[in-house]
């Protein structure tokens, strides 16, 4: 798919990211799309949707310290570090990240015991780590997942909506 979606490519994935099970017939019905439509767009969508996934509160299933990493280190255990955290099932996501560091881990603990032996595991790798524990999960996964929202998306700078100037 190119990089260019219209507004209809747009609602549809709106809706998926809001609900990712919701129907054909239900997408239709709540988006005034034909779901002949639909089904032809989301054939487009290969390649842009990643994953169908849940989003799991993992304080419900015990694991209560969710622990930020950015850590730095020496180009020769980049790679050997990179494996490692691929391979560790305490991590949730890696990103390659720039600003003199090269990784921003999330990983996740059922204490803080196992968080300190993972910390104690990075340091054969000589890494420069800050770790920033998160408190409380205030917003995620919400960019284009509010279909109301989306016309906000498709305003030019300057143009006001419903009272609200944009830049």
């Amino acid at each position: 798919m190119n990089n260019q979606m219209d507004e209809t490519d747009v609602r549809i994935i709106s809706y998926l990211r809001e609900n990712a099970r919701i129907n054909l017939t239900r997408l239709s019905r709540e988006t005034n799309i034909p779901i002949s439509t639909i089904f032809d767009r989301l054939k487009k969508f290969d390649g842009v949707i990643k994953k169908h996934t849940v989003i799991v509160d993992f304080s419900r299933l015990g694991f209560d310290i969710k622990v930020n990493f950015i850590l730095k280190v020496d180009k020769q255990n980049r790679d050997r570090l990179r494996d490692f955290l691929m391979k560790d099932i305490r991590v949730n996501s890696v990103y390659k990240i720039n600003n003199g560091y090269d990784f921003l881990v999330e990983a996740i603990f059922s204490d803080m015991k196992e968080a300190n032996e993972f910390t104690e595991k990075l340091e054969p790798f000589k890494v420069k780590s800050e770790e920033y524990y998160i408190l409380d999960e205030i917003k995620r996964e919400a960019f284009m997942s509010d279909p109301p929202m989306l016309d906000l998306l498709f305003i030019k700078p300057g143009k006001c909506l419903s009272g609200i100037q944009t830049i």
